[in-house]
């Protein structure tokens, strides 16, 4: 673990990457995602593709020199019909690789992203119950808790889903302040 450790955009070309770490995730990691491993398997090249396209999304890779060891993304949230809530997701760093607080790295560039992102005045952020260090994460990074729901798991299992919300206006103004 001597290499150089870095948090970068990904972009289509390095889809196969993205792809591989995202399928060893869900695999590790049931019921921690709204995706599952079978669906995402079998998913072709074109929709990883799409999800670095980087348009109204953005898909961060975490490296140790040249090997991808971690990925966090932030998306347009497909519940707000208005378009105007991105939603950060997909989070995962490989287990040697924890308790490092590269995490925080993840929330400064989805939130750099999100605030440049003009069509957004929200950003929203969920977990599993039971998730301590996901939801110590959110709050440390400004999110309040707008509500619970049982939720049905990636991996077929009810439990509760814990929502967060922050006004991405209000950062804006922070921000220039």
């Amino acid at each position: 673990m001597d290499d150089e450790i870095f948090l970068r955009a990904l972009h289509s070309e390095d889809f196969c990457i993205f792809r591989k770490l995202r399928l060893k995730s869900l695999a590790e990691s049931k019921g921690h995602f709204c995706s599952n491993l079978e669906q995402s398997t079998a998913f072709p090249d074109s929709h990883w593709q799409d999800k670095l396209n980087g348009e109204g999304k953005q898909v961060f890779g975490l490296f140790a020199g040249e090997r991808l060891i971690g990925l966090t993304g932030i998306f347009t949230w497909r519940e707000d019909p208005t378009g105007q809530t991105g939603v950060l997701a997909m989070s995962y760093i490989e287990p040697a690789y924890r308790c490092n607080h590269y995490s925080a790295w993840f929330y400064e560039a989805r939130l750099w992203f999100a605030t440049a992102h003009l069509p957004w005045n929200r950003l929203t952020v969920s977990h599993r119950a039971g998730n301590e260090a996901s939801r110590r994460a959110v709050v440390r990074h400004g999110f309040i808790l707008e509500s619970t729901r049982q939720t049905l798991w990636s991996d077929g299992s009810r439990d509760t889903e814990i929502r967060y919300m922050m006004d991405l206006d209000a950062l804006r103004v922070r921000q220039t302040n």
